[in-house]
């Protein structure tokens, strides 16, 4: 393979990371979230093909907007930031963040209803996968740093891998549910990659779900 024959995520990771290098160097110090945000730009990239699901609230009519998680914030981003999908890749896994988000709303489950229930045609090809212990490793961090209560570093990862241009970072469920894992997609670098949303559910009460 040449140079000019090497695919675009194979590039772009290396070569921003450069530039971040240089940027944050500039202060003459390398704090250790500096070091985070190089280590992710070297981390290789892996594609994701498959269903990704989605609950929304039902007045909601935007599948595809990452506009409340960008106001509020969310796992992989602060306040005020870019926007992000935050889905899951099953059904069951949808299910227990909600319930989730019940507990910790103290409104349970019942006070979220009625919801919708989308689910994504889903193809990636830059997504940082944080279910993979090599890739832990690069990063410097445990699984329970990333889905504990602390955001800190989960929200310093995500703008880390935002910066470098990965479209998605795949991560175990905050739910605590066994295998179940949950994929924060950054809509705004989508380049070639897709999310074709279909909606299949309605939930009207418990028994829906």
């Amino acid at each position: 393979m040449t140079f000019e024959e090497a695919p675009k995520p194979v590039l772009v990771a290396p070569i921003a990371a450069v530039t971040l290098f240089g940027l944050l160097g500039m202060d003459g110090l390398l704090s250790r979230g500096d070091g985070v945000i190089l280590l992710v730009g070297y981390v290789i990239a892996l594609a994701y093909v498959g269903e990704t699901f989605r609950q929304m609230a039902a007045r909601s009519n935007e599948p595809l907007s990452g506009e409340s998680a960008r106001i509020h914030g969310g796992r992989f981003n602060p306040l005020d930031s870019f926007p992000v999908l935050y889905l899951c890749t099953t059904r069951l896994c949808t299910v227990a963040e909600l319930r989730h988000l019940g507990d910790r709303l103290v409104i349970d489950v019942e006070g979220l209803l009625p919801r919708m229930l989308f689910r994504y045609e889903t193809s990636l090809d830059r997504v940082l996968d944080l279910t993979s212990a090599e890739t832990l490793d690069h990063v410097g961090v445990t699984t329970a740093q990333i889905v504990g209560a602390d955001l800190t570093i989960p929200r310093q990862i995500g703008e880390s891998a935002h910066a470098t241009g990965s479209q998605a970072i795949r991560a175990p469920s905050a739910t605590g549910v066994d295998h179940e894992t949950a994929l924060a997609v950054f809509p705004e670098l989508l380049g070639s990659g897709r999310l074709m949303p279909e909606l299949i559910e309605r939930w009207a009460s418990t028994n829906d779900l």
